[in-house]
């Protein structure tokens, strides 16, 4: 390259984009991960081939960047729902996967190579450590939920913190072992040559601790995950309710978290993640502000993240022989170490082989963490330089590793079926509501998507010539839903029958949940002919849910029903899902109607049965003196069940009695009735007839 443009910022930049678009591109031709060829594509360019890209300049902080923004989205888009539902195994494999290969790794230094007892638990803290090198791969396979992604995600924090917590204690003890790692073998296994490598120009990550690590790791975690998640919360509803100042205010929350961890000696990247998790919550993982943070990190930040990667490797490394054999014993540890911490995982909680791979695999990568502590050991005199190169080579290994393995098992574990999707994760809410009353069904349908870190979706289905007062209704919707702190997309879809529209829509977004509009019960009109909610309700493949709520509420009423059928206890358990969420983010009191107690039993379990918001009726019927039992501040929750099979009469009361009420009435896929006569034809042009009369 010309002399004049080697260094500069503009040629430094150009050929690391050159790399990130081709690297991959090329490494795919050769059947080889994308991961690879960017690693390879740093190597080139980097200063011990072509020397085209300096180490240490503008590709460097882009990759301590990367790693950050790697370990913020593994946390803001780690599912929270499946952890809780797998973490036993995640705590199991993270301690697992820690211990296995630390104790593995210290022992054989000790044993066969002489090492001291605080060196030798430097190297295995350097081993018993990971980074989601090849996270990547999982995010393109889909699987960020399955139960082994999650659980070498959370072992690989755990692992992280323990193998620094190691640093730690080792770098502040009052008796340090110095003794470097004796030329070091003693001959033993290696004759070991004078080997100038000075040029590897690593500086320790985390400068010296301000705050002693047991009061920096509570600082952090309630930084992170307590007063990150108010103030976004709060600055989402006041101030930034545009995509790009939520996006802005979330790299603010992602470099906070690395700060306030350096502050306490912990690796940045723990910060990171820990912010991401703090956030979660904030940003539905099938929203647009998530889909703009993944595309800026998957398309910038990471890949040069794996650039900087091979910017460190010398090719001379691979060919002197004591220098690679240390790092092939070094690739063993980890290899060994979490394929042994897995397969015991696996074995105890029942993963599939596949899974085993899969979380194994994801686990071998190695970059920040271990450089960190390797240049630590060596600037205290444990090590000696060709621990630091050794390790180089290790992490060029296990980067190889990692990326075929993680592809290779994650192609054959299979993705989540879509049925299985949470209630509240994409949930679709009709906006023919009127204009005065729209804050309370947005605030239903926010309380059930909260649960599962979901999206909000106004909606509209109408004829081709009321498009623009379609357009205005939805804008206005999704408008006042981020006014709420949600993300929230705006829906319009063309279409002659709102019912097919509906449906259609479902099917094209994904969606867990259908929120509809509804008068309430109307004993002469739905009762004889039916409604368009109906129609809806009998061809919809997800749940679907008919309401009328015009003002806040003070208390939930669920009413079950029966539940001597398979379809009949999904409902009753859709209705008291869809209660229990919005009494317990509000602390309401809910009052529970069942048959009879052992449904009841079933539904709340031990814990809540005996919880003093929870009151249970035992009526089968809804009879007289449960429904003067109701007030106008009520929101009452029915599965569609209880409403069909009531009398003609108990029809007609029910309307009377809820006539001021709220009410939602709740249905499985196919389900959904708040009628019992004959559907008729959709109703035509649905949105226009109800700008100015409301819903049907």
């Amino acid at each position: 390259m010309n002399g004049v443009l080697v260094g500069t910022v503009e040629a430094t930049l150009l050929i690391l984009l050159v790399t990130v678009l081709l690297g991959p591109i090329v490494a795919e031709r050769f059947r080889v991960p994308g991961i690879v060829g960017l690693i390879f594509g740093g190597t080139l360019f980097g200063p011990y081939v072509l020397d085209w890209i300096s180490a240490g300049g503008l590709v460097d902080d882009l990759g301590a960047i990367g790693i950050l923004y790697l370990m913020f989205l593994a946390g803001i888009s780690f599912d929270i729902r499946a952890f809780q539902e797998n973490r036993t195994s995640a705590i199991a494999y993270g301690l697992l996967g820690f211990f296995i290969p630390f104790l593995l790794a210290a022992i054989v230094m000790m044993a066969a190579f002489g090492v001291g007892l605080l060196p030798a638990a430097l190297v295995g803290a350097m081993w018993a450590s990971n980074t989601l090198v090849a996270y990547p791969e999982i995010q393109t396979a889909g699987l960020q939920n399955n139960r082994a992604a999650s659980a070498a995600v959370s072992a690989g924090v755990v692992a992280d913190l323990l193998s620094l917590t190691v640093l730690a204690f080792v770098t502040s003890t009052t008796v340090i072992e110095s003794d470097p790692l004796p030329a070091p073998f003693d001959g033993e296994l290696f004759d070991l040559t004078d080997i100038d490598l000075s040029t590897f120009d690593f500086e320790p990550s985390t400068p010296d601790p301000t705050l002693p690590l047991l009061i920096a790791l509570p600082v952090l975690v309630g930084f992170c995950l307590w007063l990150l998640p108010k103030i976004g919360e709060r600055f989402f509803v006041r101030v930034g309710r545009s995509r790009m100042q939520r996006f802005v205010f979330a790299l603010a929350a992602m470099s906070a978290g690395a700060c306030v961890a350096l502050i306490g000696g912990v690796e940045g990247l723990i910060g990171a993640f820990l912010a991401g998790l703090g956030l979660n919550r904030l940003v539905p993982n099938r929203g647009s502000l998530m889909e703009r943070l993944e595309f800026v990190g998957t398309a910038v930040f990471v890949p040069t993240f794996l650039v900087s990667i091979g910017l460190n490797i010398d090719p001379a490394l691979l060919i002197d022989r004591d220098t690679l054999l240390l790092g092939l014993v070094f690739t063993a540890f980890v290899i060994v170490g979490k394929c042994v911490a897995a397969g015991i995982t696996g074995a105890i909680f029942g993963f599939t082989g596949n899974e085993i791979g899969m979380m194994s695999s994801l686990s071998f990568g190695q970059a920040a963490s271990t450089l960190a502590i390797a240049q630590v050991g060596l600037s205290l005199g444990m090590f000696e330089q060709i621990i630091v190169n050794a390790s180089v080579i290790a992490i060029v290994a296990t980067a190889l590793i990692t990326s075929y393995g993680t592809r290779f098992f994650a192609r054959r574990v299979p993705k989540p079926e879509s049925d299985t999707r949470a209630l509240g994760s994409n949930v679709l809410l009709d906006v023919r509501a009127p204009t005065d009353s729209i804050d309370a069904p947005i605030r239903l349908a926010e309380l059930i998507a909260d649960g599962d870190n979901g999206l909000v979706s106004p909606f509209a289905i109408t004829e081709r010539d009321h498009r623009e007062v379609a357009l205005a209704r939805v804008r206005e919707v999704a408008a006042a839903v981020a006014a709420r702190g949600l993300d929230s997309d705006g829906l319009v879809r063309i279409d002659d029958s709102f019912a097919d529209g509906t449906v259609a829509l479902v099917d094209e977004q994904e969606a867990s949940l259908v929120v509809l509009a509804w008068d309430g019960p109307s004993f002469a009109a739905d009762y004889l002919f039916g409604n368009d909610i109906d129609t809806i309700g009998e061809t919809c493949p997800v749940p679907s849910m008919a309401v009328k709520v015009t003002r806040p509420w003070n208390r939930l009423v669920v009413a079950v029903g029966r539940t001597d059928t398979d379809w009949r206890r999904e409902d009753a358990g859709l209705a008291f899902d869809v209660g229990r969420r919005a009494a317990s983010a509000e602390e309401l009191p809910l009052l529970l109607v069942v048959p009879d107690g052992a449904v009841a039993d079933d539904l709340l379990g031990p814990i809540d049965r005996d919880e003093e918001r929870i009151e249970v009726v035992v009526d089968a019927e809804l009879s007289t003196s449960t429904l003067e039992r109701l007030t106008d501040d009520d929101l009452v929750v029915a599965a569609s069940h209880v409403l069909h099979e009531l009398t003609p009469r108990a029809v007609w009361r029910l309307a009377r009695d809820l006539a001021l009420a709220n009410v939602a009435i709740v249905g499985g896929p196919y389900r959904l009735s708040v009628s019992k006569g004959v559907t008729r034809e959709p109703l035509r042009g649905a949105l226009s007839r109800t700008a100015s009369s409301g819903p049907g």
